[in-house]
């Protein structure tokens, strides 16, 4: 019980370091539950700001490229993934660790329409 505290406290010290660079594999998940994407998003931190771009593909082959742009508030991250060039507008993730400390998941709103987003460090 300790370790799963313990890496979790670890992974959100490391994402409030004054700067910190991360490739994440990255899995978007129908609310169905059906992977619809899959990729990386390569992110830098400095203090609590966090940027970066995504390039993953869809299950159908066709490439999504978006901005990642926001902030880790409470060991949770709170995310914009704007300029999607799948079309998708408005779209914030709210992704916390799970108890490895090393997978991040969560909601994302864009609009009216929703899915999950998991991701993990590689």
């Amino acid at each position: 019980m300790i370790k799963p505290a313990f890496t979790t406290a670890a992974a959100v010290i490391a994402f409030s370091a004054s700067a910190y660079a991360a490739v994440f594999s990255v899995t978007e998940i129908s609310p169905s539950g059906i992977k619809r994407a899959n990729g990386t998003w390569t992110v830098s931190t400095e203090g609590d700001k966090v940027f970066g771009k995504a390039e993953l593909q869809l299950d159908n082959g066709t490439p999504v490229t978006y901005k990642i742009d926001g902030k880790v508030e409470g060991g949770a991250y709170v995310i914009n993934l704007s300029d999607r060039t799948d079309g998708k507008k408005d779209c914030i993730w709210t992704g916390k660790a799970n108890e490895s400390g090393k997978v991040y998941e969560g909601p994302v709103v864009c609009g009216s329409e929703k899915f999950s987003v998991r991701a993990g460090v590689q």
